[in-house]
């Protein structure tokens, strides 16, 4: 009998993968959340941590001659950062392993760890060890730990009712990386955007301190892909409005499919409860960061719906299904 041949990463997606792999994880009694989450939750000798790890890499999210390697070093670490602040941590400590070409320049290695060193030193984080490897592509790839809150917030603590909120503005780094790709030289704000992640870590601390949300997950694969996180981990739908997302006058211009699917974003999306929205108005004005309501949480629904777009809803992106990010 002919042997039936294994799917491939390919053919079932960065989603399926995970669901694959994720129940067969055997946790201790000290780890409070382990997969499926912005960070694993820890609890050791008790003190409460939030452990990450993600990689750029070339080809994949990024060119190198679309940035310097200072440049690419700072976003290395805000990538990261940003998971930290969807789960309220304080970033302290990072591990960074770099793969790299060997005909790479030593110098460019040495602006690359100072991109990151720098970026960390706004959150009073430090770089205490990694690895140095030899590869095809340059990659580099941070495990960052952060200080938090006894109760974290997590994807699963939407409820129907609950408003849909989320920080800054969406689309413009996905912007960001069409022009790039066009034209490695490019420049301008979304240019700048896709270069330089939004830093939220104050913004998400303040958030889960005044006990505002239920809810919160940052946008990394765009807001379609992390919203339907947030509805699939909490048992609930979302719909949510075209007409409502904060987008710029260029990405408005290119379309609001790169709000919804372009990824890279690296804001906030929040759940709030409409008791609480007038207070979140007035917090986001004392943060400097504007919050935006752009739908609803629900039971009605199921999954993730869009009004005022007749369009066909764009995919976000998902590992192995497509290749460079945007």
């Amino acid at each position: 009998m002919k042997r039936r041949r294994a799917a491939s990463l390919g053919a079932l997606g960065e989603n399926e993968i995970l669901a694959r792999i994720a129940p067969g994880v055997a946790l201790p009694v000290d780890v409070a959340v382990g997969p499926g989450d912005d960070c694993a939750h820890l609890r050791l000798r008790g003190r409460d941590w939030v452990w990450t790890t993600d990689a750029l890499i070339e080809g994949t999210h990024f060119e190198r001659d679309w940035m310097t390697p200072y440049q690419l070093g700072r976003r290395a670490y805000l990538v990261n950062a940003s998971d930290i602040a969807a789960m309220a941590g304080r970033p302290r400590f990072a591990l960074v392993a770099l793969s790299a070409p060997a005909d790479l320049a030593g110098r460019d290695v040495a602006a690359l760890q100072r991109g990151i060193s720098a970026a960390a030193a706004r959150d009073g984080a430090v770089i205490v060890g990694g690895n140095l490897s030899r590869g095809r592509e340059l990659a580099v790839t941070i495990s960052l730990l952060g200080e938090a809150p006894r109760r974290p917030p997590l994807r699963s603590g939407a409820r129907a009712g609950d408003g849909v909120y989320v920080s800054g503005a969406l689309g413009d780094a996905a912007l960001g990386v069409r022009l790039l790709r066009g034209d490695a030289r490019a420049r301008g704000a979304a240019v700048r955007r896709f270069r330089e992640p939004p830093w939220r870590v104050a913004t998400a601390q303040a958030l889960a301190r005044t006990g505002l949300i239920t809810a919160m997950i940052d946008l990394s694969d765009g807001l379609l892909e992390d919203l339907a996180r947030v509805c699939r981990a909490s048992g609930v739908g979302a719909r949510i409005d075209a007409g409502a997302l904060p987008v710029s006058a260029a990405v408005r211009k290119h379309g609001v499919s790169l709000a919804l699917a372009g990824g890279e974003d690296y804001e906030l999306l929040c759940a709030v409860p409409p008791r609480k929205q007038e207070r979140l108005a007035s917090l986001s004005r004392e943060l400097g960061c504007p919050m935006t309501r752009i739908g609803v949480f629900s039971n009605a629904i199921e999954g993730v719906a869009v009004d005022g777009l007749r369009a066909e809803l764009p995919h976000s992106f998902e590992h192995f299904r497509r290749g460079t990010r945007g």
